[in-house]
Protein backbone atom coordinates (compact mmCIF):
# COMPACT_ATOMS: atom_id res chain seq x y z
CA UNK A 1 0.00 0.00 0.00
CA UNK A 2 2.95 2.33 1.06
CA UNK A 3 4.77 2.11 -2.42
CA UNK A 4 1.58 3.44 -4.47
CA UNK A 5 0.26 5.93 -1.82
CA UNK A 6 3.13 8.79 -1.73
CA UNK A 7 5.40 9.77 -4.20
CA UNK A 8 7.52 9.15 -4.52
CA UNK A 9 7.06 5.30 -4.19
CA UNK A 10 10.31 4.64 -2.33
CA UNK A 11 10.05 6.99 0.61
CA UNK A 12 6.48 5.48 0.77
CA UNK A 13 7.76 1.78 0.78
CA UNK A 14 9.73 3.03 3.63
CA UNK A 15 6.77 4.72 5.73
CA UNK A 16 5.13 1.97 5.58
CA UNK A 17 7.63 -0.16 6.56
CA UNK A 18 8.89 1.99 9.79
CA UNK A 19 5.73 2.06 10.40
CA UNK A 20 4.21 -1.28 10.24
CA UNK A 21 7.75 -2.58 10.68
CA UNK A 22 8.05 -1.19 13.75
CA UNK A 23 3.88 -2.00 15.35
CA UNK A 24 4.51 -5.58 14.64
CA UNK A 25 8.28 -6.27 16.52
CA UNK A 26 6.92 -4.38 19.79
CA UNK A 27 3.72 -6.55 19.67
CA UNK A 28 5.56 -9.07 18.83
CA UNK A 29 8.23 -8.42 21.37
CA UNK A 30 5.22 -8.18 23.93
CA UNK A 31 3.71 -11.64 23.43
CA UNK A 32 7.09 -13.83 23.66
CA UNK A 33 8.11 -11.33 26.51
CA UNK A 34 4.87 -11.66 28.20
CA UNK A 35 4.81 -15.47 27.91
CA UNK A 36 8.93 -15.49 28.82
CA UNK A 37 7.20 -13.64 32.42
CA UNK A 38 4.36 -16.15 32.52
CA UNK A 39 1.75 -13.23 31.88
CA UNK A 40 0.32 -16.02 29.88
CA UNK A 41 1.13 -19.17 29.12
CA UNK A 42 2.31 -18.66 25.12
CA UNK A 43 3.14 -16.16 22.30
CA UNK A 44 -0.54 -16.33 21.10
CA UNK A 45 -2.73 -16.13 24.47
CA UNK A 46 -6.25 -18.23 24.00
CA UNK A 47 -8.09 -17.12 27.14
CA UNK A 48 -9.98 -13.96 27.02
CA UNK A 49 -8.60 -12.26 29.35
CA UNK A 50 -4.78 -12.86 28.14
CA UNK A 51 -6.52 -11.70 25.05
CA UNK A 52 -7.77 -8.89 26.34
CA UNK A 53 -4.21 -7.52 27.93
CA UNK A 54 -2.12 -8.30 24.60
CA UNK A 55 -4.61 -6.27 22.26
CA UNK A 56 -4.95 -3.56 24.39
CA UNK A 57 -0.75 -3.22 24.45
CA UNK A 58 -1.45 -4.07 20.71
CA UNK A 59 -3.73 -1.00 20.47
CA UNK A 60 -1.60 1.22 22.01
CA UNK A 61 1.57 0.67 20.23
CA UNK A 62 -0.23 1.17 17.01
CA UNK A 63 -1.47 4.21 18.22
CA UNK A 64 1.71 5.30 19.34
CA UNK A 65 3.31 4.59 16.11
CA UNK A 66 0.81 6.25 14.07
CA UNK A 67 1.41 9.14 16.50
CA UNK A 68 5.23 9.19 15.58
CA UNK A 69 4.53 8.77 11.77
CA UNK A 70 2.55 11.79 11.97
CA UNK A 71 4.86 13.89 13.93
CA UNK A 72 8.15 12.61 12.07
CA UNK A 73 5.66 14.36 8.33
CA UNK A 74 4.23 10.78 7.48
CA UNK A 75 2.11 11.64 4.12
CA UNK A 76 -1.32 11.94 4.98
CA UNK A 77 -2.86 9.76 2.58
CA UNK A 78 -0.47 6.52 4.61
CA UNK A 79 -1.23 7.89 7.86
CA UNK A 80 -5.27 6.95 6.57
CA UNK A 81 -4.43 3.63 5.68
CA UNK A 82 -2.01 3.04 8.52
CA UNK A 83 -5.07 4.07 10.94
CA UNK A 84 -7.01 1.00 9.51
CA UNK A 85 -4.40 -1.60 12.14
CA UNK A 86 -4.78 -0.15 15.37
CA UNK A 87 -8.84 0.71 14.65
CA UNK A 88 -9.21 -2.73 13.74
CA UNK A 89 -7.70 -4.23 16.46
CA UNK A 90 -9.24 -2.28 18.93
CA UNK A 91 -12.76 -3.37 17.10
CA UNK A 92 -11.35 -6.78 17.74
CA UNK A 93 -10.78 -5.83 21.07
CA UNK A 94 -14.40 -4.99 21.86
CA UNK A 95 -15.71 -7.72 20.17
CA UNK A 96 -13.27 -10.11 22.21
CA UNK A 97 -15.17 -8.37 25.30
CA UNK A 98 -18.35 -10.48 24.37
CA UNK A 99 -16.66 -13.29 22.68
CA UNK A 100 -13.79 -14.26 20.16
CA UNK A 101 -13.42 -13.47 16.52
CA UNK A 102 -10.40 -14.16 14.56
CA UNK A 103 -7.69 -11.67 13.93
CA UNK A 104 -5.66 -13.54 11.46
CA UNK A 105 -8.66 -13.65 9.15
CA UNK A 106 -9.98 -9.75 9.77
CA UNK A 107 -6.09 -8.62 9.23
CA UNK A 108 -5.92 -10.85 5.80
CA UNK A 109 -9.21 -9.75 4.89
CA UNK A 110 -8.24 -5.78 5.03
CA UNK A 111 -5.24 -5.72 3.56
CA UNK A 112 -6.67 -7.41 0.12
CA UNK A 113 -9.54 -5.48 0.76
CA UNK A 114 -7.51 -2.43 0.65
CA UNK A 115 -5.47 -3.53 -2.14
CA UNK A 116 -8.10 -4.26 -4.56
CA UNK A 117 -10.32 -0.53 -3.61
CA UNK A 118 -6.98 1.51 -3.09
CA UNK A 119 -4.61 0.02 -5.75
CA UNK A 120 -6.32 -2.47 -7.85
CA UNK A 121 -8.81 -5.19 -8.45
CA UNK A 122 -6.58 -7.46 -9.34
CA UNK A 123 -5.45 -8.15 -6.12
CA UNK A 124 -8.44 -9.92 -5.79
CA UNK A 125 -7.10 -12.79 -6.21
CA UNK A 126 -5.50 -12.95 -3.03
CA UNK A 127 -9.00 -13.55 -1.22
CA UNK A 128 -7.89 -17.01 -2.16
CA UNK A 129 -5.65 -16.21 0.48
CA UNK A 130 -7.72 -15.05 3.14
CA UNK A 131 -9.59 -18.31 2.75
CA UNK A 132 -6.88 -20.30 3.26
CA UNK A 133 -6.25 -18.27 6.46
CA UNK A 134 -9.76 -18.97 7.57
CA UNK A 135 -9.50 -22.48 6.47
CA UNK A 136 -6.12 -22.76 8.72
CA UNK A 137 -7.94 -21.00 11.69
CA UNK A 138 -10.98 -23.50 12.21
CA UNK A 139 -8.08 -26.46 11.35
CA UNK A 140 -6.34 -25.69 14.08
CA UNK A 141 -9.44 -25.35 16.02
CA UNK A 142 -8.13 -21.89 17.10
CA UNK A 143 -12.09 -20.78 16.05
CA UNK A 144 -15.51 -21.40 14.65
CA UNK A 145 -16.72 -21.11 11.33
CA UNK A 146 -19.02 -17.67 13.04
CA UNK A 147 -15.75 -16.78 14.85
CA UNK A 148 -13.99 -16.44 11.13
CA UNK A 149 -17.18 -14.70 9.00
CA UNK A 150 -17.39 -12.20 11.41
CA UNK A 151 -13.58 -11.07 11.48
CA UNK A 152 -13.12 -11.54 8.27
CA UNK A 153 -16.83 -9.40 7.52
CA UNK A 154 -14.99 -6.74 10.30
CA UNK A 155 -11.90 -6.64 8.46
CA UNK A 156 -13.39 -5.54 5.43
CA UNK A 157 -15.92 -3.28 6.35
CA UNK A 158 -13.42 -1.27 8.27
CA UNK A 159 -11.46 -1.25 5.21
CA UNK A 160 -14.11 -0.04 3.23
CA UNK A 161 -14.93 2.72 5.01
CA UNK A 162 -11.62 3.74 5.35
CA UNK A 163 -11.54 3.68 1.49
CA UNK A 164 -14.27 5.76 1.52
CA UNK A 165 -13.47 8.01 3.83
CA UNK A 166 -9.65 8.84 2.47
CA UNK A 167 -10.97 9.78 -0.85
Amino acid sequence: MSWYGSEPPLAGLLWGLGGSGSWALSCAALAFVGARLRWWPDPVPSRRGHRIVLLTASVMAGAAVWLLCRHLGAPRPLLAVGAVAPLLVALVLACTCFGKISLHTSAAAASTTLLVLLVDVRWAVLYVLVAAIAWSRLQLGAHTPPQVLTGAGLGTAVCCATAYWSR
